[in-house]
């Protein structure tokens, strides 16, 4: 993604891999974020190196959208 600038995204160090697009970010039982890029790690171990994937926030895929949250 060199050369890109991501705004109002979530950075993470945690594994993702191909097909885990649109999953989510939790924290508990609330969704923060919705997987949307990323590093496309092909195996998720301690040794495979470092992950890099986005997460578009929440409230902007609502607001995007027209959405609200009852």
């Amino acid at each position: 993604m060199e050369g890109k600038t991501l705004y109002g995204m979530v950075e993470t160090n945690n594994c993702a891999l191909g097909g885990d697009s649109g999953g989510p970010a939790l924290n508990g039982t609330t969704v923060l974020g919705l997987l949307s890029g990323g590093s496309g790690g092909t195996v998720c171990t301690s040794s495979s190196g470092t992950y890099r994937n986005y997460f578009t926030k929440v409230q902007t895929v609502l607001n995007e959208r027209g959405l609200r949250v009852y």
